[in-house]
């Protein structure tokens, strides 16, 4: 029977989450030397090896991966039973940046919970487009943020894929013999370079027929009639439907979002990362 102390996970959690040793230890107000044993001793105990070393640092090795789930859950619970036996509850204040499409589905479920265990914490919901978010996560006026990975250098807590659905209405009639009508993102978008890749993959024949600022702004064109929208499905407007998939018509446009904290966190914000990591499977459905 494996006894995993807390103290090896969160040393473990922390040098996934940094990808250092040295980073991981300023961290923790540990040395490097006791950062490094303790990953060891944890090797040890489960009898895999858990980090493999890259030119971007240590990275987790696919047994590293299995671990990291548990571990947080591990702490997670560890962490909430001291608060229910000690009485204390979070107060805090989180500035929590997401991009619309989320905050219009995947993140309801997930918040709603949240609050539901920890209602003193407020959460100030701030939604922009994606680069907006991550311009004002760099100025710190964010605690976290869930936006688009290319809008971003540095590396995010937690990444997980997401898929664009073509969108139409339901009544909307695809003549694949004219240029397909494309309600296209803004150019600055980090989604438009995927949209038009998708679209000249299969050398399909398209044209600009919408240019869509924001969801509402998408929902809209495609309700009106105006043409095809990559949306997720989470975001389809009532009265739409996604196209089948065919040879004639372009595929599902794929995207990666990333979860961000700054570096030093509240405890409010740092629960609400570890909540979320340990509901991401809201966040694929």
């Amino acid at each position: 029977m494996l006894d995993l102390d807390s103290y090896l996970l969160r040393a473990f959690l922390t040098v996934a989450e940094i990808g250092t040793v040295n980073g991981a230890a300023a961290k923790l107000n540990r040395t490097q030397a006791a950062v490094s044993m303790q990953i060891r001793k944890l090797e040890e105990l489960v009898g895999v090896t858990l980090f493999s070393r890259s030119s971007k640092g240590l990275e987790l090795t696919s047994h590293g991966q299995i671990m990291l789930a548990y571990a947080r859950e591990m702490v997670a619970l560890s962490d909430e039973v001291g608060k229910r036996l000690t009485g204390k509850m979070i107060e805090d204040r989180i500035r929590l940046g997401v991009v619309e499409d989320f905050a219009a589905g995947h993140l309801i479920d997930i918040l709603s919970a949240f609050r539901a265990q920890n209602p003193k914490v407020e959460i100030d919901i701030i939604v922009e487009p994606n680069r907006r978010l991550a311009s004002l996560f760099e100025d710190r006026k964010l605690d976290l943020v869930v936006c688009d990975i290319t809008c971003l250098a540095r590396k995010p807590t937690l990444i997980w894929t997401e898929y664009l659905m073509w969108t139409v209405r339901s009544d909307f009639v695809a003549d694949t013999e004219k240029p397909l009508p494309i309600i296209m993102f803004e150019e600055e978008c980090p989604w438009t370079l995927p949209t038009i890749a998708a679209l000249s993959q299969r050398n399909i024949k398209w044209k600009t027929a919408c240019v869509a600022s924001t969801l509402v702004a998408m929902a809209t064109a495609v309700r009106v009639g105006i043409g095809i929208a990559p949306m997720m499905l989470n975001t389809k407007p009532e009265g739409c439907r996604t196209l089948d998939r065919s040879a004639d018509l372009p595929g599902p446009v794929r995207i990666e979002i990333g979860l961000y904290a700054q570096s030093e966190t509240a405890e409010g914000a740092r629960y609400l990362v570890d909540f979320i990591s340990r509901h991401t499977a809201i966040l694929s459905s």
